[in-house]
């Protein structure tokens, strides 16, 4: 494996150190599966800051078996660090391709409780899972109509955007093989962690997710051009997936660039089982 070095300004924040009080703060209030597992949600949160800057982006995935499993809880903090998080529970297929296809506005898109669009009591979410399908690269794009009457015209609506999810269950195939896929589960009686109260915590995740926009501006340049070495048996799908986590890791050095080649490893065989 090749040195990662950073071409961060010495005036710019530590990017480790900053991804080091993120994972902090998700472990104050969250119990993940594994530490692969928090490694994997911090860089995904820190990735959402430089979406553009990647040909692919991979959807984050919060899936278990039984409810209770923190899922929704992992969703609520990680949505006070990305960049415009919006709640797509219940939301339209039409409505979301019309709220992600200008940049400027382009919210970060959590997606709770996904059994009940996906599941296998589910109907209708053809459209959906074309949508999330096409947004997992740069430069897809859904047709709609737009106008009224016989003035309707068809219009391209660019769908690169971020999702993460949470739900019973998996999610469709399709979006499976486009996901980092998180197993979580109950913790136990041994397992404390602070109570989450958004009047007081989530003004401590928006300081997080400033540092990181501003972290994200003075690594952009480099992230851009970086293509990272990806561990033995990370390719095709897996290797879109998880370049975008590994360009975020090497541009913030220190552990990070070890700690996500394992996750990698660990995360994708996993998904792959």
């Amino acid at each position: 494996m090749t040195e990662h070095t950073s071409s961060v300004p010495a005036t710019a924040e530590d990017g480790a150190d900053l991804l080091n009080a993120v994972e902090a703060h998700h472990s104050r209030f969250t119990v993940l599966p594994s530490e692969a597992a928090y490694v994997a949600v911090v860089l995904w949160a820190a990735h959402t800051h430089l979406l553009d800057s990647f040909e692919t982006t991979p959807r984050l995935a919060l899936l278990s078996q039984k409810p209770g499993s923190g899922k929704t809880r992992t969703l609520a903090v990680i949505g006070d660090l990305v960049p415009r998080p919006m709640d797509a529970t219940g939301v339209s297929p039409s409505v979301l391709a019309r709220t992600i296809h200008d940049k400027k506005t382009r919210p970060t898109v959590l997606l709770d409780e996904s059994d009940t669009v996906f599941g296998p009591k589910a109907v209708g979410s053809e459209d959906l899972r074309g949508l999330i399908n096409a947004g997992h690269r740069r430069g897809g794009h859904v047709l709609r109509c737009v106008g009224g009457g016989t003035t309707q015209t068809v219009q391209a609506f660019p769908t690169h955007f971020a999702l993460a999810a949470a739900g019973l269950g998996d999610l469709p195939d399709t979006v499976m093989s486009r996901s980092v896929v998180i197993r979580m589960r109950r913790r136990t009686c041994d397992e404390r962690i602070e109570p989450y109260r958004e009047r007081i915590h989530q003004a401590q995740g928006h300081a997080l997710r400033e540092r990181l926009a501003t972290w994200a501006d003075t690594v952009r340049g480099d992230v851009s051009r970086a293509v990272p070495d990806l561990p033995n048996g990370i390719f095709d799908r897996a290797a879109d997936v998880w370049e975008p986590l590994l360009a975020v890791a090497d541009a913030a050095g220190g552990h990070w660039p070890e700690r996500a080649r394992t996750a990698c490893t660990r995360l994708a065989k996993a998904n792959d089982s």
